[in-house]
């Protein structure tokens, strides 16, 4: 049964974080490895990797860097994407027994991910019925791709690399379609838009990001 609640908390923590300054706002800046594209489908997580971003930097010593056993095969093409093997994930918790430390982690924060609502509903398929579940779809959350839309409405493509590379953002350190080296770089693309647009609160984030949404949606239509 669907908690009757629910759009209450979010609309609390909504009020809440546009009270205060985006200096003082905790946000978790995670990602995720499938074994495919579509949750429906019975595509399951691999691996869930986020960093804590607070007062415009990166929390360096805190992080979540966890492999999950799918309980399924992963195909050789999906593979090739993200370099995780079958071996790499056989006999790790699966994603249930991991579901208390990824609550942990994402408490009292604003999510932030680049394709958000891919991530998060992942997580809400393959963790359904938990406390976690509960609390993605309950949390505030920014999407990077919406963002950077919003503030250079100009650019062709917002994938991450290319962003990184237009915008002069450091990535090549990191591992690309890894969850730990998307988190980093996403983390690095997310305090680039902040101290470029200048918000002071949420609020502002999620105003630009919905004009970012629009720009997007324009350039499908005019293609």
């Amino acid at each position: 049964m669907r908690n009757i609640f629910s759009p209450i908390k979010k609309l609390i923590n909504l009020e809440f974080v546009n009270k205060i300054q985006i200096s003082e706002v905790s946000f978790t800046v995670f990602d995720t490895e499938t074994t495919g594209l579509d949750y429906n489908k019975g595509d399951k997580i691999l691996s869930v990797s986020g960093i804590k971003v607070k007062n415009y930097e990166v929390l360096k010593d805190i992080k979540l860097d966890e492999f999950c056993d799918p309980m399924v095969e992963i195909k050789p093409e999906n593979e090739q994407i993200h370099h995780i093997s079958n071996r790499m994930v056989r006999g790790k918790p699966n994603i249930y027994e991991l579901e208390e430390k990824i609550r942990s982690f994402f408490k009292k924060s604003v999510l932030v991910a680049h394709n958000v609502k891919f991530d998060c509903n992942f997580l809400i398929s393959n963790l359904a019925y938990t406390e976690l579940e509960s609390r993605v779809r309950e949390a505030v959350k920014v999407d990077t791709v919406f963002f950077a839309a919003g503030v250079y409405p100009e650019l062709k493509t917002y994938e991450l690399s290319e962003l990184c590379n237009q915008l002069d953002i450091s990535h090549h350190d990191q591992l690309r379609h890894s969850s730990l080296g998307d988190s980093i770089i996403t983390a690095r693309l997310f305090i680039h838009l902040l101290k470029k647009s200048k918000v002071q609160n949420i609020k502002e984030i999620l105003n630009i990001s919905k004009f970012g949404q629009k720009v997007l949606l324009n350039k499908t239509i005019n293609n």
